[in-house]
Order: C-alpha cells, then structure tokens, then sequence
C-alpha cells in the first residue's frame, strides 16, 4: 500500500497545510474546516452530498466545514494531490460571520488561473509570514466563495435527523444505542438507518466515530496531550484515536497538532 504524508509548516494559526501520495481508499467524515486543494498526478473518485464526482491532474478540489463525503482512487493507482485546511474562525475574523458561514459551490473546479494560485500559495508557504499567508487564503476563499451567498447545493436533514444529531453532538462520549436514537427520531430502527444514510450519507455509527475524530482535532489544537483528546472526546484509549484518525485521514493525531511557535496574523 502506498501512502505517504508531507506536512508543510504554515506560519498562521488555524492553517494546515499537506502534500499526500496515497492509494488508501478514505470512508465517509467530515471536517470543521474550509478544504481547498490541486491533484497533481493520478485521479480519485468523492462521494459528497451534491453528487459523486472525479478528481485529475490539475483539478481544484474542495470540501466544506462539516460536508461529509469520501475518497477513493481511480484504478486502485496512488493518486498525489496538496491541500490547505483552513479554520473557520480565521475566516470569520478576517471576512465575516456572513462569509464564514457560505459553502464552496462546487467539489471539483477545472480553472487554470485558480490551481496557478493555489500552487503559488504552497510554494510562497514556508517563507511568507502570517499576514502575507492570511492575504493569500483570504484571496482564494474570495474567489471560490464570492457570489456562493444563495442557500448550499446540498441538502438540508430532516428534522428527526437534526434531533439524531443534536443528541450526537451534546454528548459524543457516550455512544447513544440505536433503539435510543430511533426513540428520538420516533422511527423503526431499520427506517431510522435508512434515512440517515440517503439524508447524511452515512451510518448513525460511523457518524459518531467521525465526529469523535473531529472532537479530538480540536482538542489536540487547544493543548491537550494525545490521551487527555482520545479520553474527551469518547475514545476509550490514544490508540483507538490514533486508529480512527489515521483511517478517516490518513495522518496521526500528532501530524495535526500545531507548533508551538506559529503566529497569528
């Protein structure tokens, strides 16, 4: 198997930045972050709420805070592709809680002009400091995200879903049953699995997993150790963590922790 991680240093906080070479096949989650990126060699198929679409050579690839969707390659070859995780909370500082809160329009973006300036932002990435960073991703969250203020492509739950995910949310820690959930939604067990998946695209499990995974992500940022993040956010150890990170985004959970000497902008 074939997956290697380069992780770029990025001067601003709440910026990630990575190179990834791999032929994992990467199941359903979602991140809190604004997703912006290039394929550079090899192609992948992502399944995502607005469609199933593919990735090529010098395609702009994005994901939205909190879209869940998936990763696979084509023809079971490597597939090579950088990408800029960029938090929420640099974009509400630095633009707005109006702009914070749009999505990208669009999963997959032939444009030449706009993988010319992602690549220059990850060669420029290592020697700029926080502000010429922060002017930089707020130029290209300006050209994906302007005129995307009309209500996102994708789909919005079900009201039995939203109370599903309320009870995920407020206590991710202990793992609500099936029978408990389907009480809430006031559904069978088997209709509550199916209108989750057709309406999240998803298993209520595997909805909690990613989001525990999600839960340690912040923890890790905000200064917890490795197993204070697995114990808070539900994991019954560090390697359980490790294992569910790794699988949903081929890093470990120390690869995402943020350098003590990073500045904001």
């Amino acid at each position: 198997m074939a997956h290697k991680v380069n992780y770029l240093n990025s001067p601003l906080v709440g910026l990630q930045a990575f190179e990834i070479r791999s032929d994992r096949h990467f199941p359903r989650h979602a991140h809190d972050h604004f997703g912006i990126g290039i394929m550079l060699d090899g192609a992948h198929r992502s399944w995502s709420g607005r469609g199933q679409v593919e990735a090529g050579p010098n395609h702009v690839i994005t994901v939205s805070p909190n879209e869940i969707h998936d990763g696979m390659p084509i023809g079971g070859a490597p597939r090579r592709w950088v990408m800029l995780f960029v938090e929420p909370s640099i974009v509400l500082r630095l633009a707005g809680a109006e702009f914070a809160k749009r999505e990208f329009p669009q999963p997959v973006i032939t444009d030449v002009n706009l993988v010319h300036r992602i690549a220059m932002t990850f060669r420029e990435l290592p020697h700029s400091c926080a502000d010429e960073v922060a002017e930089s991703i707020m130029e290209l969250l300006g050209l994906l995200l302007d005129g995307a203020a009309k209500p996102p492509l994708t789909s919005r739950p079900s009201r039995s879903m939203v109370l599903i995910l309320e009870r995920i949310h407020d206590d991710p820690i202990h793992t609500p049953t099936l029978a408990e959930l389907a009480t809430i939604a006031n559904l069978s067990p088997y209709t509550l699995v199916r209108r989750f998946r057709r309406e999240l695209g998803t298993t209520p499990h595997a909805y909690v997993l990613q989001y525990r995974v999600r839960r340690a992500f912040r923890a890790i940022n905000e200064g917890s150790t490795l197993t204070e993040a697995a114990l808070s956010s539900g994991f019954s150890d560090q390697s359980h963590m490790t294992r569910a990170f790794v699988r949903q985004f081929g890093v470990t959970p120390g690869q995402f922790r943020r350098p003590k000497d990073r500045h904001v902008a």
